[in-house]
């Protein structure tokens, strides 16, 4: 039998077209359960809010007996504005920009004011804190507060949305501090009060946010708090393009006062989904919980009763919205002036933290309890959380915040301490942090001098031993031993040792892995460049280079390349620094004395030129993606060092010059002394 298969291609298409159409209308003319709307099909976007719609609240009908939460009446959203962005002269009003969501008396957006997001922008807000998205689609702030549970009781109440009313909005005229508060109201089936729930926020001129959580019981009767999950911080962006140093984070105090903290990246979250809860050490008291990344943190410090548990990391997608800076920042506007800045940045997921709050006792009735918390929200810097004038700072252990280093176990505190200090005092001098690299390049290289001058001597020694070492390896073939006590014997002859022809390097590798570490973890660096903003190079030292970025070809994403990605990071540019850095190496190790000895041997010649390309790419490949500022002196060190190199080579050489010269004019002085050589008379002839 012929098959038209034609037709039959024709008929399974119409018949998948229409069974996508059924399956389109049924999902979306299909009633929502009660209590319940229908999700968006599309990625909700945020209006603005002079134009967002009021919001119905969700309306429940309670069966006998149940509890609900009071519905607020209907009212137009609003955002309250603590602090702002403004100057007053050299210095900043306020360290951030809070913006709280009235419908989720949370925290949706904080701007720090003191950072920009990107070098090139001309006004600071820095996006520490953005909303996300959780896998429902559903909206998540900062501080919201999720499902609350009674024991003995079966409801659970949704306190992320729509039941919330402003309650407080006041500043204090002596301190400056605004507060702003909501209330949240469970009742019985009779419309009786159970538990007024309020949420205030107080904020200054500091980095601190002071969050309370009051919680009042109206009901006749004790009522015990089963569970009631709390969202920490969330909307944190990536800052390092090499690795995502993004992570949740935990701190506590065991009983003998010793700090213990516990650290998960989001990078091992996304992979291995048992690493979301971190552990509390048995006997431990939580001091806080963060999220944290390259540069920034936003920390929630729980103050008095001590009743979180469970710190979970969860993995949310970046909710996408223009940020808004007002410019004027008045206390009364409720609806500032929309002023548009990029805060879009990939990968679009994020990292957010939530814990759950229980009580061990019940609240009596009539009667109620107050959980304070404060919230840093700012850079990662000692220089903060040491500073006097931040006394709630103090003995916190913020500097714990910081990102392990890869290096940290062969680096020294005190040395990575010292390299700081070193360039921020430069940079009171001059002004300029990649000036400042490049001078503390010249401090090193002239405190090391001495030892590398020894060590040329040496090496240049041991360059003219390497036909002596040939002959008795030849001699003295198939004996090592022997071979070996008289190349020491040869060695100690000539003076040499080949220790000294790597000591200068070795010396400078701590002072490279604290270099690495300070500028890498250092926010003072970040912005900070060798050349203006307006130059679009070598004008962040906390980041690579980026000589030609990718974005100008129209490539948004970072280009991942198998293999090479994992150790050199993603590619967003193409970076001229490191390629210095491998040419300087090459250079280097082309021009170093040693490699006069490989002529001396084949098969040393051959493990010479191997060296000599191998070193260099395998510095490429891994100072690609590291910070330009340490890029910046490993390659002023390296030409700086074949300079230098360069010069004492010829002053030895010259040195050896007058040591020949005066050893063959002392020569001919004691001949002249001796006076001219007598013949020796023959005897006289004989006849016979």
């Amino acid at each position: 039998m012929d098959i038209d298969f034609k037709r039959l291609l024709t008929a399974m298409a119409l018949c998948l077209l229409i069974m996508y159409g059924w399956m389109y209308f049924t999902g979306k003319f299909k009633p929502a359960p009660p209590g319940q709307t229908t999700p968006s099909a599309t990625t909700p976007t945020r209006p603005s809010a002079d134009t967002e719609p009021d919001r119905q609240p969700t309306v429940t009908v309670p069966t006998p007996g149940q509890w609900q939460l009071q519905q607020p009446p209907s009212q137009q959203q609003k955002e309250y504005i603590l602090g702002g962005l403004e100057k007053q002269g050299d210095k900043y009003e306020y360290k951030a920009r809070i913006t709280i969501d009235s419908a989720s008396a949370a925290v949706s957006q904080v701007l720090l004011s003191e950072h920009k997001l990107k070098v090139t922008d001309k006004k600071t807000g820095y996006p520490l804190l953005e909303p996300t998205q959780d896998d429902q689609g559903r909206v998540r702030h900062s501080l919201m507060l999720g499902h609350l549970k009674f024991t003995g009781r079966a409801e659970t109440f949704d306190l992320s949305d729509n039941c919330w009313k402003p309650q407080q909005d006041s500043t204090d005229p002596l301190t400056g501090i605004r507060s702003v508060g909501f209330t949240a109201m469970i009742e019985d089936h009779e419309n009786n009060p159970i538990m007024e729930i309020t949420k205030t926020y107080r904020y200054g001129d500091n980095y601190v946010l002071d969050f309370s959580l009051d919680l009042a019981n109206k009901s006749p009767q004790p009522l015990q708090i089963e569970s009631l999950e709390l969202l920490g911080p969330m909307g944190l962006i990536r800052e390092d393009p090499r690795s995502d140093t993004r992570a949740f984070m935990a701190a506590y105090f065991d009983s003998q006062g010793k700090i213990t903290v516990e650290r998960e990246y989001m990078s091992t979250i996304e992979t291995k989904p048992q690493k979301t809860m971190l552990k509390k050490p048995f006997g431990a008291s939580l001091q806080w919980f963060a999220v944290t990344n390259k540069f920034f943190a936003a920390a929630v410090h729980p103050i008095k009763n001590n009743n979180l548990q469970e710190i979970e990391g969860k993995i949310f997608d970046m909710y996408e919205i223009e940020s808004k800076l007002p410019t004027v920042d008045k206390i009364e506007s409720k609806l500032p002036t929309v002023d548009k800045i990029e805060s879009k940045t990939p990968p679009k997921q994020n990292l957010a933290v939530q814990t759950t709050l229980a009580m061990e006792k019940p609240i009596d009735a009539q009667s109620n309890i107050t959980f304070d918390f404060e919230v840093y929200l700012g850079a990662i810097d000692r220089e903060i959380f040491e500073n006097p004038q931040n006394a709630n700072l103090n003995n916190l252990h913020y500097e714990k915040l910081m990102p392990n280093q890869s290096c940290a176990w062969c680096a020294f505190d005190w040395l990575t301490f010292l390299v700081l200090k070193l360039m921020k005092g430069t940079y009171m001098t001059v002004g300029n942090y990649g000036v400042a690299v490049i001078i503390l390049v010249l401090l090193v290289r002239l405190v090391l001098h001495p030892i590398t001058k020894k060590s040329q001597v040496s090496m240049m020694k041991m360059s003219k031993m390497g036909p002596k070492i040939e002959e008795i390896k030849k001699k003295y073939a198939g004996n090592k031993e022997e071979i070996q006590k008289q190349t020491m014997a040869i060695y100690k002859e000539q003076g040499a040792t080949p220790i000294m022809g790597c000591l200068p390097m070795m010396l400078q590798m701590p002072i490279w892995i604290a270099l690495y570490t300070a500028v890498n973890t250092n926010v003072a660096l970040r912005h900070q460049g060798l050349l203006p903003a307006a130059w679009h190079w070598l004008n962040d030292l906390s980041a690579p280079d980026r000589l030609i970025p990718f974005s100008w070809f129209g490539v948004a994403e970072p280009v991942q390349i198998p293999l090479l990605s994992s150790l050199m990071g993603n590619f967003d540019a193409i970076n001229l620094l490191p390629l210095l850095v491998c040419i300087a190496m090459f250079l280097q190790t082309k021009f170093s004395p040693q490699a006069k000895m490989a002529g001396a041997s084949p098969q040393a010649a051959q493990q010479q030129k191997m060296m000599m390309y191998m070193m260099p790419a395998m510095m490429f490949v891994f100072f690609y993606n590291m910070s330009s500022g340490f890029n910046l002196y490993i390659m002023a060190s390296t030409f700086a060092g074949l300079i230098e190199q360069r010069f004492i080579r010829k002053h030895l050489k010259k040195e050896d010059e007058k040591a020949a010269v005066g050893t063959t004019t002392a020569t001919v002085k004691i001949s002249s002394r001796m006076g001219p050589k007598k013949k020796k008379q023959k005897p006289p002839i004989k006849y016979t």
